[in-house]
């Protein structure tokens, strides 16, 4: 099983959740949201548990081939797949302007890659609504690693994805290394890419 970690995360807005009304007490919907909340950090482990791939597990996960057949838009325009980056160690970053933690550690993900860009690929994959937004936060960020564009969420859906931002450590065979739900500061990801990637 991929290894999966859960911090300070933005859940995925869904058509349900905008404009919908409830008849509950307000303090009610924050009660039930607290106890979602508690069940699934004691579930994934207790938000900075990590839950690593086993060694010896087969490259060829069926989650990974799933993630390569999956298309996305790239920034100048072509339709594409994870098979782009094949045989190399990829650092899977997903985000979206309307996610406040995604904006915080972008700038920390670019000093990053500056870091170690001679030896892992890093890969942004957005979830925004429309391409303007997308491209707006990369300019506003500074980011110059590859981004896409997939506002469908395959990727991250077919992962398991619980919130966002997400990041995924890809071996070069396409092996997910970990899955870590929340935000990553600059030594937080230098760490995981020294563990999985280096």
């Amino acid at each position: 099983m991929a290894n999966e970690t859960l911090d300070n995360q933005t859940p995925s807005p869904t058509p349900e959740s905008v404009g919908s009304r409830s008849r509950f007490n307000p303090l009610m919907g924050i009660g039930a949201l607290v106890a979602a909340g508690l069940v699934a950090f004691f579930l994934l482990g207790g938000g900075g548990a990590s839950d690593t791939a086993p060694s010896g597990t087969d490259g060829a996960s069926e989650s990974a081939t799933g993630f390569q057949a999956h298309p996305f838009t790239t920034a100048d325009g072509q339709t594409a797949t994870l098979s782009l980056y094949d045989g190399e160690p990829v650092v899977l970053n997903f985000f979206a302007a309307w996610c406040p933690p995604c904006r915080a550690e972008l700038p920390d993900f670019q000093a990053v890659h500056e870091q170690y860009a001679d030896d892992v690929t890093f890969v942004g994959v957005s979830h925004d609504f429309d391409e303007a937004s997308w491209k707006a936060l990369i300019d506003e960020t500074g980011v110059t690693f590859d981004t896409v564009f997939q506002p469908g969420q395959e990727i991250w859906t077919e992962a398991g994805g619980l919130g966002m931002p997400t990041t995924i450590f890809l071996s070069p065979d396409g092996e997910v290394l970990e899955m870590h739900s929340g935000i990553l500061t600059a030594e937080q990801l230098s760490e995981k890419i020294d563990e999985h990637l280096a």
